[in-house]
């Protein structure tokens, strides 16, 4: 203990006396060692004072006035207790004080502060930091109002930018199927346009050969008839079975020209048809690419646009959250975190702490409760930036829906450990100042 202060301890008396000071001695301290009350009133007085000198306990001390000790005279120090019946005793500590020369370096000690002027002081203070309260109050409402605004802001503006994008997707599947019906009714044409054509040609074909087998016939017929003129009856005979071999003859050409037009119908035909349905089969395709396509384009903006909402709502529940730590305002909120990395964040203003569900990448951004099954990851706070390679006794590991103590913290550090090395995410946590534990008596 400091040589300059002096333990008393009254017990069951009401009268003790402490080790003897020195007449000029400054700064000397009184302590209590019995339980007592910060602003118990102390009343000192020696033979010559005409009135006390009063001061008030804090931390179990009050500090013996100067202007006395200037005086080779004992000092009577009263102590007005209370108890929690609300009777009042009045305790006493001498102090002997011994003649010495005053020292060539002693400074006269200031007038005392009276008593009732440090009560008056400290009700000021008081007044000021209920006043500086309701400030913050005002501050709170104010900023709540904001965020009220700003929510639905961007509320507004998500709702107008969603909108504004299944409006664009809706004008571009319209516009897609539009170019296919073009597509598929232009290739219809084209089809339409090869049968025709190539039936055309087939016609032309047949007639020109229908042509041909009459003009033989005609002609086979005109060297019959001359003949048979100019040979008389006597070759008629001969002559009719020339003519019978010539007709059969033309008749078998007849029949093989025509077999041959049919072959080559077939043919064209079943080449007419092939090139319809590897055409059709290129339609479909493309048809299916281009809705494909579509679909791609959907599924990438409604993700895009319910990336941007998520991440507008994080970063205000952060700020939110940060602007209430500021102001010590009870809350629940979120806290970022990544990988192997100490987070800080200012809690003096609190005196307990809850974390509730993680939310992270290794957790495929799912809710999950801390400690998380199999022990894949792990949260641990402490008063000071975490360093596992030194001890602490402030450190632990957080379970989710626990009430730790922090009302001994300035800061909390936050260290996330994982087994994914990329993860990220978030934890929500609630910060208060009454204890919602119950102890069971």
């Amino acid at each position: 203990m400091d040589n300059n202060i002096h333990e008393v301890e009254f017990g069951n008396s009401t009268l003790t006396q402490i080790e003897q000071l020195y007449q000029y001695d400054k700064g000397q301290i009184l302590k209590i060692a019995d339980p007592i009350e910060d602003g118990t009133e102390v009343q000192f007085s020696n033979g010559n004072s005409e009135t006390t000198i009063n001061k008030a306990i804090n931390d179990s001390q009050v500090e013996i006035p100067d202007i006395l000790l200037q005086e080779n005279k004992k000092i009577l120090a009263y102590l007005k207790i209370i108890n929690s019946d609300s009777e009042t005793t009045i305790k006493t500590v001498i102090i002997p004080v011994k003649a010495r020369t005053k020292p060539a370096d002693y400074i006269e000690p200031e007038q005392e502060k009276p008593f009732r002027k440090y009560v008056e002081e400290k009700l000021e203070n008081a007044e000021k930091l209920v006043a500086e309260a309701n400030d913050k109050v005002k501050v709170n409402e104010e900023c709540l109002k904001q965020i009220d605004t700003r929510t639905e802001q961007a509320t507004t503006q998500i709702t107008e930018v969603t909108n504004g994008k299944i409006k664009d997707l809706g004008n571009i599947t319209t516009a897609k199927i539009g170019d296919i019906n073009a597509l598929v009714e232009a290739k219809n044409k084209d089809i339409d346009s090869l049968v025709i054509a190539k039936m055309g040609d087939i016609a032309n074909v047949t007639n020109a050969k229908i042509g041909d087998i009459n003009n033989t016939a005609s002609a086979q017929i005109d060297a019959i008839n001359k003949s048979a003129t100019a040979a008389g009856e006597s070759q008629i005979k001969g002559i009719n079975t020339v003519a019978s071999s010539q007709i059969s003859s033309i008749t078998n050409i007849t029949n093989q020209q025509l077999n041959n037009i049919d072959t080559a119908a077939t043919h064209q035909i079943g080449m007419i048809e092939n090139k319809t349905s590897i055409q059709i089969d290129a339609i479909n395709s493309t048809a299916t690419r281009q809705i494909g396509a579509i679909n791609s384009t959907a599924l990438s903006q409604i993700d895009a646009i319910n990336n941007t909402a998520t991440n507008q709502i994080e970063n205000m529940t952060v700020k939110y959250s940060d602007m209430c730590r500021t102001l010590g305002i009870e809350h629940e909120g979120i806290i970022n975190i990544t990988r192997n990395k100490n987070v800080p964040i200012d809690v003096r203003k609190y005196k307990y702490i809850k974390f509730g569900t993680a939310n992270t990448k290794g957790g495929g951004f799912k809710d999950y409760t801390l400690p998380p099954k199999n022990d894949w990851c792990s949260i641990h706070c402490d008063k000071k930036e975490i360093d596992f390679t030194k001890p602490s006794d402030s450190l632990f590991e957080v379970t989710s829906n626990k009430e730790y103590d922090i009302s001994t913290f300035d800061d909390l550090y936050l260290y996330y450990s994982s087994q994914d090395s990329t993860d990220y995410g978030y934890i929500n946590y609630k910060l208060y100042n009454k204890s919602e534990e119950t102890t069971e008596e």
